[in-house]
């Protein structure tokens, strides 16, 4: 990514070396620091007053500036970097429920043995969910009366492990407030039997708007306690801020769950609008300052514009490879697309789009170009989510355009049902070294398990196309100075100069030159937001 503000940099620089400055609250000693800044990659030591970082450099420089109660940590000659910045994530809640225990690509078979044993033990919650993949979803035979006949009467929620398709019983419909009289929302499309009745598949925005009837059923210290246990964990992993989008709950509520739990991250909040009957009407519409929180910023809007290749719902150009007759569809008509990308274009409401098959990213591209310059886009930064199907041609488009590209190195691994779907095109698909060489701003985020060190493992190898796999440098740029670019907050964040944020992390190996095979199990030894130590695993004397 380009530099950005060399002249602050320089100022803040000489201002750190003033002498008589007062002494930093914290210096970080004897460590490999990768500081993300072009001008300074890597240093020693980092000294911090307050929230933001003063000096950066070699251990004796920055040593030299403590003073009698400068609190001193000495690295053990550890990486340091940025705080990690999931670019892409989502915190799920629910009301109290049972997990069916499944493989990772259920049978009927197995899903009905796994029902059987949870509804037959005492005490089983009313709802139980569960996980499956394709070859149940492309099941016929799975619907709600097959689940009903199973379920003992409680609710049952299975979900693709896409997000995109959801089979539920007739509890869990009752249990979402859905009846057979219900219309298709914006986006998505109830199935129904021969009968006009609701079979319980649901595809879409359907589905979507019918987790967030769920959810919206969670009492609301359960939903603190979730943001409150996601935010430990998080800090586990040196994560300090978090980019998510408000699929669960609408954004006001999910704001006041995160500011009542006060996790140690930062968390910018993107509104999902569903168009579902009852939706919060701050959905549907930008929701702009005063935010609820210093650390929390409810900015922008998320629209899924199609599915997956998994599911075959990602819209593509050609047909897909196993299936001629299909080739996906676009979720949103062009008049609901448009719309979106105009309350960008005029409002302070950032555009965040899925969208990953080749048709979907054609029809994003061009409604941008319809609306407005690219000069103005550049500023605003229009997101692509996820991206996979990019052409050599839309990347320089999107280059243009100022397109920010955020990958989820997780789905590098779906390389066989990629060729399974695309046959020859698979080749082609989910860029990432080829986005930097043109110029597109590049962020990563997690989509999946939120461990940076496991998503950095997989955008550096890349399973199913090495020669796009990023550097270990460029994987932790897209994952702290590029997150940071994505959501407009490059001055304060991802990286590591004077008046820079002191928002850091210790780990625990060293992410840039262990053994590929390990670089999974990495984690942070020390976490640090806002010049605060959040996690300290108590290994570096202090």
């Amino acid at each position: 990514m380009v530099r950005l503000l060399p002249s602050l940099v320089a100022a803040t620089l000489l201002t750190a070396a003033c002498a008589g400055a007062p002494p930093p609250d914290l210096v970080i000693r004897n460590a490999r620091v990768f500081t993300n800044d072009t001008a300074q990659p890597w240093a020693e030591a980092v000294a911090v007053k307050g929230e933001r970082i003063v000096m950066v450099g070699d251990s004796t420089a920055v040593a030299a500036a403590a003073g009698p109660s400068t609190r001193v940590i000495d690295a053990g000659g550890r990486v340091l970097v940025p705080g990690f910045n999931d670019a892409h994530a989502h915190i799920g809640i629910g009301p109290d429920s049972a997990r069916l225990t499944l493989p990772a690509d259920p049978t009927l078979d197995q899903i009905a043995e796994a029902l059987a044993l949870v509804v037959s033990t005492p005490n089983t919650p009313a709802l139980v969910r569960g996980t499956i993949g394709i070859a149940a979803w492309d099941d016929a035979r799975l619907d709600r009366a097959w689940l009903d006949a199973r379920a003992g009467g409680h609710a049952v929620w299975l979900q693709v492990w896409t997000g995109h398709g959801e089979v539920v019983s007739s509890a869990a419909l009752t249990l979402a407030g859905i009846d057979d009289a219900i219309r298709d929302p914006r986006g998505g499309r109830y199935g129904r039997g021969a009968d006009g009745r609701l079979n319980g598949r649901l595809v879409e925005y359907a589905g979507f708007g019918a987790g967030r009837r769920l959810a919206e059923r969670t009492p609301t210290d359960v939903a603190v306690r979730v943001y409150r246990e996601q935010g430990t964990q998080l800090a586990r992993l040196g994560i300090t801020s978090m980019q998510i989008f408000a699929t669960a709950t609408p954004a006001a509520t999910t704001a006041q769950h995160i500011l009542a739990a006060a996790p140690p991250q930062r968390f910018r909040i993107f509104r999902f609008p569903t168009a579902e009957a009852g939706a919060a009407p701050e959905d549907e519409a930008p929701v702009l300052p005063p935010q609820p929180g210093p650390r929390i910023d409810v900015r922008g809007a998320k629209w899924i514009l199609d599915g997956t290749p998994v599911e075959r719902f990602a819209a593509q150009s050609a047909p897909y490879a196993d299936r001629p007759a299909e080739s996906g569809a676009l979720n949103l008509d062009a008049a609901t697309l448009e719309a979106a990308v105009k309350e960008a274009y005029g409002t302070e409401s950032q555009l965040a789009v899925h969208a990953v098959g080749d048709a979907a990213i054609e029809a994003y591209l061009s409604a941008l170009e319809r609306v407005g310059t690219a000069a103005v886009w550049t500023r605003k930064r229009p997101r692509l989510e996820h991206g996979d199907g990019l052409t050599p041609a839309q990347i320089q488009r999107a280059a243009a355009l100022g397109v920010v590209v955020i990958q989820n190195p997780a789905h590098l691994l779906i390389g066989d049902v990629m060729a399974a779907r695309l046959g020859d095109r698979a080749r082609s698909v989910q860029p990432l070294a080829s986005l930097l060489a043109a110029g597109v701003p590049l962020a990563l985020g997690s989509d999946g398990p939120p461990s940076p060190a496991l998503n950095i493992a997989w955008a550096t190898t890349h399973p199913s196309r090495p020669g796009e796999a990023l550097t270990r440098e460029q994987a932790v740029a897209a994952y702290t100075r590029g997150a940071a670019f994505a959501e407009g907050a490059e001055r304060d964040k991802g990286w590591l100069a004077p008046g820079t944020l002191a928002d850091l992390v210790i780990l625990s190996d060293d992410l840039f030159q262990a053994p590929a095979e390990r670089l999974g199990g990495i984690t942070a030894v020390l976490t640090m937001v806002g010049g605060a130590i959040v996690y300290d695993a108590g290994v570096l004397p202090h």
